[in-house]
């Protein structure tokens, strides 16, 4: 498998510039949540690979508007995960409301599940 070139993982400010709308009995209007969890999904990724290493060394994971992580600024560990669970643990984060603890055990459950085919192979 070649190695794909650098690109962004984690993209807060492509979340928060989206401009997405609720349509119902009131029309048509921004959704102001839709931005913040969007972010907020994010954050929870981004704070967690810091967490469990699996980011180059130096690199500062904050909660600002304008963090973006990078392909190639992921270890090789954290390449491995973000290739194998990031969308899918996006995917099942995607309901609105969802609280960011929900969002955390189920990213801890995706990383238990990884660590453990890791070990098998």
């Amino acid at each position: 498998m070649s190695e794909p070139s650098d690109f962004i993982v984690i993209n807060v400010p492509d979340m928060l510039a989206v401009s997405v709308t609720i349509s119902d009995e009131l029309g048509e209007r921004p959704d102001p949540n839709w931005n913040r969890e969007a972010a907020e999904s994010e954050y929870v990724f981004a704070e967690f690979l810091a967490e469990k290493g699996l980011i180059i060394d130096g690199l500062s994971v904050e909660r600002t508007p304008d963090l973006t992580i990078r392909w190639k600024q992921l270890n090789e560990l954290g390449q491995k995960f973000v290739r194998s669970d990031f969308h899918k643990w996006l995917v099942s984060t995607d309901r609105s409301g969802m609280p960011e603890a929900k969002k955390l055990e189920k990213l801890e459950r995706r990383w238990i599940k990884f660590l453990a085919a890791q070990a098998a192979n």
